[in-house]
């Protein structure tokens, strides 16, 4: 069984910078990904707002991070981590899908996964229509019409990319919880139309996405669009995590002021932890505190 200081689970920012932090504290680390490193910020073209002195997009900027760590030693495990468990010997074993290993101290970075409404419709046409990401697919719909689920910074800042494709954006959502600065440069393109208090019911389409049904104001009505892009939330990667630790309404992981869970030598950074910031730099943040605290 390989055994390290530290092992870090998950490739998004978070994970990749604590893994870089506690490799700098001269401590044995091993960084695992189930999939492709980076996380949900590879998805980003331009990053508003980014880390400081960065400028640039989410995959440029985690791609130099990943090669940066790997010049430093760090071990990258290219596997799916299925349990958590403590030995009495008071080392963490993690289970994966390559085998056991073990560490003194584990730090869970695994991010979150866009949350589901629950609708007819959208699993079905997901890549026929459906999306998560303007910058990606955005160009799909060069002159057409979209829609936009959801009243969030992510929601208008897709709103606003999808602006520079489409002939017409409608942004649906129940009430708006975006920043400020957002808002205004939204209500400040004409191309972009808002419906609070909306409730989507159906994605419409056979082969493609033809529209959205949505309710609102005691009746229901139908959008029409050849792209709907939803971004309704999040939900914690957290499943492999023991259940005895403690978690809040959203499943995210609580941790205390220095990032640890309810177990001692688990730590939690990032989209994961119960009250993350949701920026870059809250990322960072979160795995300096976290690596100081294990460090010391």
């Amino acid at each position: 069984m390989d055994h390290y200081d530290v092992i870090v689970i998950g490739q998004g920012f978070a994970g990749l910078t604590a893994a870089k932090l506690s490799a700098e504290r001269g401590l044995s680390t091993a960084n695992f990904e189930a999939e492709m490193f980076g996380g949900l910020v590879v998805n980003i073209n331009e990053l508003d707002p980014g880390p400081s002195g960065w400028h640039g997009s989410g995959v440029d900027l985690v791609s130099e991070l990943a090669m940066t760590n790997l010049d430093a030693g760090i071990a990258a495990v290219s596997a799916q981590v299925t349990a958590l468990s403590r030995g009495s010997d008071g080392l963490w074993r993690v289970s994966s899908s390559e085998g056991e290993y073990s560490a003194r101290h584990v730090i869970v970075a695994s991010g979150a996964r866009f949350r589901e409404l629950g609708i007819p419709g959208e699993r079905e046409l997901v890549g026929r229509g459906v999306s998560h990401c303007a910058d990606c697919d955005g160009p799909l719909f060069m002159g057409k019409q979209a829609i936009v689920i959801g009243g969030g910074d992510s929601g208008f800042q897709e709103a606003l990319t999808l602006a520079g494709f489409c002939s017409k954006v409608t942004m649906v959502y129940r009430t708006v919880r975006a920043r400020a600065d957002l808002v205004a440069r939204v209500e400040a393109q004409a191309t972009i139309s808002q419906l609070s208090g909306a409730e989507p019911v159906a994605i419409l389409g056979d082969d493609s996405v033809s529209g959205l049904r949505i309710a609102r104001d005691g009746a229901e009505t139908v959008l029409e669009g050849a792209g709907v892009f939803i971004f309704a939330g999040l939900v914690p990667n957290a499943d492999f995590v023991p259940i005895e630790v403690q978690r809040d309404g959203q499943g995210a992981l609580v941790v205390d002021r220095f990032g640890q869970t309810t177990l001692a030598g688990l730590w939690a950074v990032g989209a994961v932890r119960a009250g993350y910031g949701g920026a870059l730099e809250d990322a960072a943040a979160d795995a300096a505190r976290v690596v100081d605290a294990l460090a010391a």
